[in-house]
């Protein structure tokens, strides 16, 4: 399981930082992917699906093109999808760059998106760096490994489902980036489950529940950090005329705003009811500590007596009244039992243990 960490992250900063001017470098950790490019071309009329080794043109202008690239690794090819669509080399640094938080910027001549692809695998969230260029008629998707969240784009390309055939691209990028968003919700349905087993576990002061809300916990913080940055993204598509965006398309966005709210919304109410489990968390914690401390204080109570009565007779005066007894040690021994077992029934009575 991939989870936020932000040394990672400065890490990831500093190696670019040390990285010859103008390089491009993934700094990733799939580097073992076999690189595939789908490329997908439709209209109202025909849809192709086929695999292809190069993203080159003519693109004709009746047609829509999204290339989806599998594996982020292979710079040489990212390298060459710049040079075919004039890409910035900052943007192309961006794409390898998996610690980069999303964003959408709107370069003039193109539309350069960065996402994070987080879905569930065998109930461990997966996540993984997605990068979208959305240039006229041609949109390409790149990302880190097989299996994504864009079956349900490709079923409806594929058999004509709603409104995507008769659309232009700006209706493929948005529903791109729709059903990275709707993935979130399964998500939120995990970590939801998982937050009653948590709860579970905590009420029954089980060990185990003390890792799992440390994960659970991370898994917030770095879904939030995922997801507040394409809703400010989304926000600024809706309020501004960007070129590749027909107007027709806001109120699309506008539900996809509210979508995001309501899953920040969810994110952040989990954050703060995680927060009320660590406290209860600790408040176990403190509890095991005062029984324990409480037993070790009623033994060392029951041995203050004990130990006066060892220290009355053990001094060294010549005549001590009974000491010379041959029932002495016994009447000792009988005493101390008689004392110990008088406070242990005064405690109990008084429920201090």
């Amino acid at each position: 399981m991939n989870l936020y960490d932000p040394f990672n992250i400065l890490h990831s900063k500093k190696q670019l930082l040390r990285q010859v001017s103008g390089d491009i470098i993934y700094t990733g950790q799939f580097t073992d992917v076999q690189i595939s490019i789908e490329l997908i071309t439709y209209n109202k009329k025909e849809v192709s699906f086929h695999k292809t080794n190069s993203i080159e043109g003519p693109f004709e202008n009746d047609k829509i093109y999204w290339f989806n690239v599998i594996g982020l690794h292979d710079t040489e090819l990212i390298g060459k999808i710049g040079e075919t669509f004039n890409i910035h080399h900052i943007d192309l640094e961006d794409v390898v760059h998996v610690s980069q938080w999303s964003k959408i910027e709107d370069r003039e001549s193109y539309l350069f998106s960065i996402f994070k692809m987080i879905y569930l695998r065998d109930k461990d969230m997966i996540h993984e760096h997605v990068a979208m260029i959305h240039k006229e008629n041609v949109i390409v998707t790149l990302q880190e490994v097989p299996g994504d969240t864009f079956d349900g784009v490709r079923e409806s390309i594929q058999k004509q489902l709603g409104k995507i055939r008769s659309m232009g691209s700006d209706y493929l990028y948005y529903s791109l980036i729709d059903a990275l968003t709707n993935e979130y919700f399964d998500i939120i349905n995990g970590i939801s489950s998982n937050f009653r087993d948590i709860e579970m576990k905590i009420l029954d002061n089980n060990l185990e529940s003390k890792e799992q809300l440390y994960h659970l916990r991370k898994e917030l913080l770095y879904l939030i950090n995922a997801v507040s940055p394409i809703k400010d993204s989304i926000s600024k598509l809706t309020k501004h005329n960007y070129h590749f965006m027909n107007h027709e398309m806001t109120p699309y966005y506008n539900g996809l705003m509210d979508h995001l709210n309501q899953i920040m919304d969810s994110l952040k109410a989990y954050k703060e009811m995680t927060n009320s489990l660590h406290e209860m968390q600790m408040s176990n914690v403190s509890n095991d500590m005062n029984k324990t401390m409480m037993i070790l204080t009623v033994f060392s109570a029951i041995f203050i007596p004990l130990s006066f009565l060892a220290g009355v007779f053990g001094m060294n005066f010549t005549y001590i009244p009974g000491l010379n007894l041959k029932s002495s040690f016994y009447m000792f021994i009988l005493s101390c039992v008689v004392i110990a077992s008088g406070m242990l029934t005064f405690f109990k009575i008084k429920k201090w243990y």
